[in-house]
């Protein structure tokens, strides 16, 4: 059975996504602007990283519901949303929903179970998905390895588009990488975060690349360590994480040679 076999494969790798999204989601904006005439701004970058803590929300959703996953039921209303549950996946309908005191959802999400010899995946569709004033739309994939192991990596695929409180609109495409290392006591257990995507706001296109893997651990609240570069028109600045500290603070170099100093988290 396809649903059960994926359910036994995939729980595991859910439980190191709710891990992951403990770290990777620690964003929030803030009103201070960079009073640099450069490209790229401190609020241009808050942009990106608060898209990625959105989608982290819609991330904690997809987990909260596959692991209380329901096995041979065809349907389940409970209270405010209705899953209805096949052999390949499951559709979700939400009506001012909060789960595990998530903000209120409204919207639908579809999800395939896709396995294979070697590494199986789901592939959710978002279908105007509202969560605290954000709405989400498109298509995210996770795919993970079938074998079990102390040290485990899943691909993040995403072509999803948000839309802000304000209006704006927000899109999201390419793969990140999340690993993830076990250690005895949980919080020595590292995480890591690598790859490429895009960003488009308001007409403006952002290149997201990891060049230094970005790592915490599950202990830290905050990226920790690694540098990526974000580039719009051609122009880029570094973002720098610091060397392993767990600390809120972040580092912007911009093209001149100056840096900055901001918050990840207010």
């Amino acid at each position: 059975m396809i649903m059960q076999n994926f359910l036994n494969v995939g729980k595991p790798w859910f439980v190191t996504i709710t891990l992951a999204l403990l770290v990777f989601s620690c964003s929030k904006d803030n009103d201070n602007d960079s009073t640099q005439d450069v490209a790229l701004t401190q609020t241009e970058v808050k942009t990106v990283l608060k898209t990625n803590d959105v989608l982290s929300v819609a991330d904690g959703v997809l987990t909260d519901l596959f692991q209380n996953g329901q096995a041979g039921k065809s349907a389940k209303a409970v209270e405010c949303y209705l899953a209805e549950y096949s052999e390949t996946g499951f559709t979700v309908t939400f009506d001012n929903c909060s789960i595990d005191g998530s903000e209120n959802l409204n919207g639908s999400l579809s999800a395939e179970y896709i396995m294979g010899e070697m590494s199986s995946s789901i592939s959710v569709t978002f279908t105007e998905l509202s969560i605290g004033g954000y709405t989400l739309s498109g298509t995210r994939t996770y795919t993970f390895s079938n074998e079990q192991t102390s040290s485990v990596e899943y691909n993040v695929t995403s072509e999803m588009s948000v839309t802000l409180p304000d209006g704006t609109v927000v899109s999201e495409t390419g793969t990140k990488t999340i690993g993830i290392v076990f250690d005895e006591l949980l919080e020595n257990a590292s995480l890591t975060i690598d790859g490429q995507w895009v960003v488009t706001v308001d007409g403006n296109t952002y290149s997201v690349n990891v060049t230094e893997l970005l790592e915490t651990n599950i202990g830290c609240e905050y990226i920790a360590k690694g540098v990526m570069l974000l580039s719009k028109n051609g122009l880029q600045v570094s973002v720098d994480f610091g060397d392993g500290t767990c600390d809120n603070t972040a580092v912007l170099g911009y093209p001149d040679g100056s840096e900055e100093e901001f918050t990840l988290k207010d």
